[in-house]
């Protein structure tokens, strides 16, 4: 029997006594919601449910903020027998689909849960971080998910030569609070005299390893610091078909590398520098580098070294690295 999505209107009391069921069970990591907030989503338009035989196998809770543009995800509940069935993702697409003039939906999880791999696969990205109200002090991450809307700054074109995506290892080169000499290979792509010629942008993943890093003094630092990069969005459909593509290819030229998750971070980075309309990107990484050959071949993105990059400025700018009219009718959107 196929999964129904019902926008929940107050009178259908039925709906809502279920889905408040279905939220009970999950209280430790929900939050008891009483009835009554229950019905006001519903009078607000905000409570969408998976429907199955009658029966509510998850649930989507959130406001329509008016002073703001954004959709505000308070519950996100799934049965947890029924998960694998990619109800999460329909239901968060479905709000898409019916709030498309929405800029974008917030989210917030404790970290404890150590849910971003969900959050990820949904499309979210990590968005700060605040520290809860519980006795115990916990940490929530923020998550967004962008609707893909233009803005202000859509057109904004760099005035250097060359922009570049960097992966977390030369950001936290760059901006991390530990130094070691091997950091200089990195920090000469922001010599005095390279200013003019290189601008440094990061892409959705790097904001990921960013969120990953478990102490918090030196997460909270480097997060501070993304304002000085060019942040890139590209499609998230775009990034997923892309990585799918090079990981194939991967398997095929270099079958002696395990298909695990530092593989796919790398293809990842690579994927998103594609998808976002640039044409290079800087790493030390040695394993990201290994898979110079296939990011050329597969997405003709030139993997290269900060040290290439500082020195090669010329030459990398010849391969049309960074053409805003490549980008015209594409989701990207620089910042």
């Amino acid at each position: 029997m196929a999964i129904k999505l019902l926008s929940v209107a107050p009178a259908q009391n039925e709906l809502i006594d279920k889905a408040i069921m279905l939220g009970n069970r999950y209280t430790k990591t929900l939050g008891l919601l009483k009835p009554p907030a229950y019905t006001k989503a519903a009078e607000d338009g905000g409570l969408l449910v998976a429907v199955e035989a009658d029966q509510v196998i998850g649930y989507a809770l959130f406001g329509l903020p008016k002073r703001s543009a954004h959709i505000r995800l308070a519950h996100l509940c799934v049965a947890e027998e029924q998960r694998g069935r990619s109800i999460a993702r329909q239901l968060v697409e479905e709000i898409k689909k019916r709030y498309p003039q929405r800029l974008g939906i917030k989210a917030k999880c404790r970290r404890d849960y150590e849910l971003s791999d969900m959050w990820t696969s949904l499309g979210f990205v990590p968005h700060g971080e605040i520290q809860g109200r519980g006795r115990d002090g916990e940490i929530l991450d923020g998550w967004w998910l962008d609707l893909g809307h233009p803005h202000l700054f859509t057109e904004v074109e760099s005035d250097a030569l060359l922009v570049v995506a960097v992966d977390h290892g030369v950001f936290a080169d760059l901006r991390g609070l530990a130094y070691t000499t091997d950091v200089e290979e990195s920090r000469a792509l922001e010599a005095g005299w390279m200013t003019d010629l290189v601008e440094l942008a990061y892409t959705p993943q790097l904001v990921h390893e960013i969120r990953d890093i478990a102490d918090t003094t030196e997460r909270q630092h480097q997060r501070a610091a993304l304002p000085g990069l060019r942040q890139l969005t590209p499609a998230p459909e775009a990034v997923t078909e892309r990585t799918a593509e090079l990981l194939s290819a991967t398997k095929k030229s270099l079958p002696d590398l395990p298909d695990d998750g530092a593989l796919r971070r790398c293809a990842h980075y690579v994927a998103e520098t594609s998808c976002a309309g640039l044409r290079v990107l800087a790493t030390r990484n040695p394993l990201l580098s290994r898979l110079a050959d296939v990011a050329w071949e597969v997405a003709r993105v030139r993997v290269v070294s900060p040290a290439t990059v500082t020195l090669h400025v010329d030459e990398l700018r010849q391969a049309q690295v960074y053409r805003p009219a490549d980008l015209m009718g594409t989701d990207f959107r620089s910042m």
